[in-house]
């Protein structure tokens, strides 16, 4: 009798132990941490002083990439599962999330990158968690705090503060919660402005040099230098991808209304996402940000397919993410 290994069931321990191996196995591979940092001439004032900090304090930001990775894998797991986001419990979102974003991109500013990524993964936890019948005032500040602080990092991500009418709409937001919402969002900005004023830069320094870093060519292309496994790992997360956005459409019935509306909520996300990277000044950054709501939505097909299929599409996905990495 052949026995059915169903990799929608994997413990949490062992889904944790292969996001690990996969995040040191990517970081090692795709970030070049042994290469200087080049100056940029345009970017963000917050930008500067993460690069001015990558630059001048390499182990530790080293460190702080890591720790960031790993918990930001957790914290999608963990939020996928007291959300009821599937139609039965599992822990697959972390290995996703790991593998899209250790294993497929990496970025001479990565500090950067992770610090806009875990911005935006803040944001929508506080967002989801403020998805309620009661007023959420707290939650609904600090999801559009750090949404706000989201382009102060990386400028083209600009995009996804277009979010934020659509969260209202479909978390059924009271409308005293607006006032709150759009303080929260403008708030990054404002103290932003008045520390940068203080240090004896015009007040509309940061909103000046913000826009001119999205707008100031990069010279970013995804494909170039792309590999032969590299476009096989992008075609088997797209082919995922799609197909589970094709389960979500079969299965509106059987998810329940929150696991609904939250799934919209990050595909609003990946598409505002994927809009950024017509900017001028987008670079791979965009396709981390990327990672966040497909590393969400990927689980559907898993959890929808038969064990051996979803097996299959799990092991083709691990196997040319890792032959990208050392192929």
């Amino acid at each position: 009798m052949a026995i059915k290994i169903d990799i929608t069931r994997q413990p949490l321990l062992l889904a944790l132990a292969t996001s690990l191996a996969l995040t040191v196995l990517g970081l090692s591979f795709r970030l070049p941490f042994n290469v200087p940092l080049p100056e940029v001439s345009i970017e963000t004032p917050l930008g500067a002083l993460l690069a001015g900090f990558q630059r001048s304090h390499h182990v530790w930001s080293v460190v702080a990439v890591f720790l960031t990775a790993i918990t930001s894998a957790y914290l999608v797991t963990r939020s996928s599962v007291r959300h009821n986001l599937y139609t039965r419990r599992t822990y697959i979102a972390m290995v996703m999330f790991s593998l899209c974003t250790c294993c497929l991109f990496g970025c001479e500013e990565w500090l950067r990158s992770w610090a806009t990524l875990l911005a935006l993964q803040l944001a929508c936890r506080n967002f989801e968690s403020g998805f309620r019948r009661s007023y959420a005032f707290g939650e609904m500040f600090r999801g559009a705090f750090f949404l706000g602080l989201v382009p102060l990092l990386y400028a083209p991500a600009a995009t996804v503060l277009v979010s934020l009418p659509l969260m209202i709409f479909l978390f059924h937001r009271p409308v005293r919660e607006v006032p709150v919402i759009v303080v929260g969002a403008c708030l990054p900005l404002a103290i932003s402005s008045y520390v940068w004023w203080g240090m004896g830069y015009e007040l509309g320094y940061v909103a000046e040099r913000t826009i001119a870093a999205a707008t100031a060519e990069s010279g970013y292309s995804l494909f170039g230098g792309a590999q032969l496994f590299d476009l096989l790992a992008m075609g088997a997360v797209l082919f995922v991808v799609l197909m589970s956005l094709g389960v979500y459409m079969i299965e509106l019935g059987a998810l329940k209304f929150k696991a609904r509306r939250i799934h919209v909520f990050y595909i609003s996300i990946a598409v505002l996402t994927l809009t950024s990277s017509l900017a001028a000044g987008s670079d791979c950054c965009t396709w981390l940000l990327l990672s966040l709501p497909i590393a969400v939505l990927m689980p559907l097909l898993f959890v929808r397919t038969e064990a051996r299929l979803s097996m299959v599409a799990y092991l083709m996905l691990v196997t040319f993410a890792v032959l990208s990495l050392i192929g």
